[in-house]
Order: C-alpha cells, then sequence, then structure tokens
C-alpha cells in the first residue's frame, strides 16, 4: 500500500504569502500595526504573518473567533484569546484594502479611460446571521471598480431600504446604480455632492421631463425605436423639489434572443399575470445619467453593464464564499471579515492562473493546517503558552462554545 504524503505545512503558507505583493510585511509596519515596546513589556505579535493567516482563515471558513484562536494555539502558531483577534479585525481592515488594491488589475475601468470619472458600483444585499432562516440584516456596499477596494460599506437590520442617499459621493466619481435607486431623492444626493450618476430607469419611480416641463412618454420613446441594439438618447430633467437636474434618457433594445429571456424574468418577477406594456418595456435597457459631455451614449450603456458583471462577482463570492453570511453583527468587524474574503477570493484567482507565483516545493493552499498535518520537530513544537491555551480547549469544550449563541461567540 502506497503511504499517502501529507503536505508540508511550511510550504502552504508560503504559496499563499507568494501571491502577496513583495513588501506585504514591511506595509504593515509602515501602517503602524506592529508597534515597538519596551523590552519589559513585550508584545505577543512583532509580525503581521500569523494575525494574517488568523484573520483569513476565520473569513474563509466562517469560524468563530473563539474557534479559531483555539486552532490557532493548539498548532503552536500563535496564542492569543479571541478578543485580542477581535481587537486586531477591528484596526486590520485598512491594511487589507492597500493589499487587495494592489493585488487587483483593473486597468479597464481606470479614470482615464472614461474621460477622468472614477466609477463606482452601488448595490445591497441581505445576509443571515449564523442559524437565521431568514433575512436579519443588509449590507449597502460600494466597489470602487479601478481597484475592486470597498468605498462605501454599511449594515443595517432589515428594514434598511436601499438608497443613494446612504453613499456620501464625491466630485469626480460616477456611480452605478441599478433601478432601486431610481427615485428624484436619490438622484439629487449624487448630484448634490458634486458627483454623477447612471442608474436603471424604473418607470413608476423616476418621472423623467422635457426641457419645458413636460413629462417624458417612456413608452412612446420605446415604441419609435424599431431596430434591435442601436443606441438612442434624448434629454431629460428629474424634478426634486424646486431643483430640476439635466440628464440624457439612454436607451438599447436587447437582440430578439436576450428580449426572450428579460421577457420571462419580468414573468417571474411579477409573480402572476404581467401587462403587455411592462413585458414591451423588458425588451430595452433604459438608464438616466446626468452626464452630459465626455462619453457618448454606447459609452454610457457600457459603464452601466460594467456594474452589473461586478454583481455577478459578487454572486459568485456568496456562493462560494458565503461572502453574504455575516459572523456577528459587530460594526468594527465587518469591514475586515468582507475585505479578508474579497483577499482571499483575489489569492485565489491569482493561483488558478498560469503566471501564479509558487514558492520552491509549495503544494496545497492551508492557511491553518489540521493538527495530523503539524510537522514532528522541535520548530514545530507550540510553546508553553500554545500548549496550555491547547489544553483549556479540550474538544468537549470547544464544542460547548460553538453551540453558544452567535452574540457571544464573536465578543
Amino acid at each position: 500500500m502506497t503511504k499517502a504524503v501529507r503536505p508540508n505545512v511550511t510550504t502552504d503558507w508560503e504559496l499563499i504569502a507568494a501571491q502577496f505583493p513583495a513588501d506585504w510585511r514591511e506595509l504593515a509596519e509602515q501602517m503602524g500595526l506592529l508597534k515597538e515596546r519596551p523590552e519589559h513589556i513585550g508584545a505577543k505579535v512583532d509580525d503581521i504573518e500569523p494575525i494574517l493567516r488568523l484573520v483569513l482563515y476565520q473569513a474563509g471558513a466562517s469560524d468563530s473567533l473563539r474557534a479559531t484562536v483555539a486552532r490557532a494555539a493548539a498548532l503552536g502558531l500563535l496564542a492569543i484569546s479571541h478578543v485580542a483577534l477581535h481587537k486586531w479585525m477591528k484596526k486590520i481592515g485598512a491594511y487589507l484594502v492597500v493589499l487587495l488594491r494592489r493585488m487587483v488589475a483593473t486597468a479597464a475601468f481606470a479614470p482615464e479611460r472614461w474621460h477622468g470619472f472614477d466609477l463606482i458600483a452601488g448595490d445591497a444585499t441581505t445576509v443571515q446571521r449564523p442559524g437565521s432562516k431568514g433575512t436579519t440584516a443588509r449590507v449597502h456596499y460600494a466597489l470602487r471598480l479601478a481597484d475592486l477596494t470597498p468605498r462605501h460599506i454599511e449594515v443595517t437590520d432589515e428594514h434598511g431600504g436601499e438608497t443613494a442617499r446612504r453613499f456620501r459621493a464625491e466630485p469626480g466619481e460616477l456611480w452605478l446604480l441599478d433601478r432601486g435607486y431610481s427615485n428624484p431623492p436619490g438622484v439629487a444626493s449624487i448630484h448634490d455632492r458634486g458627483a454623477h450618476i447612471i442608474v436603471r430607469v424604473n418607470r413608476g419611480t423616476l418621472p423623467l421631463y422635457d426641457a419645458r416641463g413636460k413629462l417624458i412618454d417612456i413608452m412612446t420613446q420605446l415604441r419609435g425605436t424599431a431596430s434591435r441594439e442601436q443606441v438612442k438618447q434624448c434629454h431629460a430633467f428629474v424634478h426634486e423639489g424646486e431643483r430640476k437636474i439635466h440628464g440624457r434618457l439612454c436607451w438599447i433594445r436587447l437582440p430578439e434572443d436576450k428580449a426572450t429571456l428579460a421577457r420571462e424574468r419580468a414573468r417571474r418577477e411579477a409573480e402572476g399575470p404581467c401587462d403587455t406594456e411592462t413585458l414591451f418595456a423588458a425588451e430595452f435597457v433604459l438608464v438616466f445619467t446626468t452626464v452630459l459631455h465626455g462619453l457618448s451614449a454606447p459609452q454610457i450603456l457600457m459603464a452601466y453593464r460594467a456594474r452589473w458583471q461586478v454583481e455577478l462577482d459578487f454572486k459568485r463570492s456568496k456562493s462560494i464564499r458565503e461572502l453574504d453570511r455575516l459572523p456577528n453583527f459587530l460594526p468594527e468587524t465587518i469591514h475586515s471579515w468582507i475585505c479578508a474574503k474579497l483577499l482571499l477570493q483575489a489569492v485565489a484567482v491569482r493561483m488558478a492562473s498560469p503566471t501564479a507565483a509558487f514558492p520552491p516545493g509549495g503544494v496545497g493552499i492551508a492557511i491553518l493546517p489540521s493538527p495530523a498535518d503539524r510537522i514532528a520537530s522541535p520548530q514545530a513544537r507550540p510553546s508553553r503558552a500554545g500548549r496550555r491555551a491547547a489544553v483549556v480547549c479540550r474538544p468537549a469544550r470547544l464544542e460547548r462554545h460553538l453551540r453558544r449563541p452567535a452574540a457571544s461567540a464573536a465578543r
């Protein structure tokens, strides 16, 4: 019988670390995460590596803080409390953002390719607390497409609605939003901050007017579009109070095969009889934008499609990495947790590419190995503190920790 060869624990982590920027250790010191202490005080953490491993493991495995530190102590990696790990989660988010920004290559969304506009995609998704069978919270987030870094993250309860007024837009940004944000107050909130917007038009919530103040009959405009895949546009105004926000209405009729799918989706969303106007309008992609110059109508629609690609990427992340299942409701750690998820995804993409950086002899992708994979050598044995922590975290006691309510396990 052939004896199974266990992966080398050290090179497993080296394989992952090889995907990071070359100065990932020095970066932690430059950002002040590791501070020197007097010799008589000492410091449990003088290297960012073990903390980064714990944070990535906790996010990747969706494990509790208690279980994460118990596993790390049992393996001799690092002996800290779950409270200490929580404190690290509160302050490591900015570091993860920088790592993620350096690892993601998204030159297609660079501002210089979009007339200087910084593309921001906003959306919201429902999340569930561990053990919950329904929606318990909603994450409102926005991504800067140039580097896929989080631009805005906010967690609300299930009653927190989707509105553009949550986002703090800045001059020079172009926000890409779905029809859930299609209303005059949302458009005005982005416009009033000196930014621009491209939003999918919801005919029921976003009335549009012409220069004379007459309501635009959108269905008449659509019925006059016989050709498919030809972009159309017209000037339009959004009225918010006494203000008139000037913009453009851009639309395109989908190819027949795509239009058929769109009509089927409209029937599913209606959950009942669907009127002929709704089915006809489903054949079109219709957006409103406050960008008047610099981007043509086809470019406006192309930018909006970029928002959908990011949404698809998040859907894959939710199904593969459980991005939508928050470990707790602690606002201080949500940012770091989501950034860690995105960083793990960036590492996985790099490792799957032909140009992935492989250290000599590296196999496997373990961040925290199983106890059976430890190397039986003096260097790999746990420290005295680690052995002491491993003793108090016996399997029975650890099981009781995992059975505790999520709120107490995350403290």
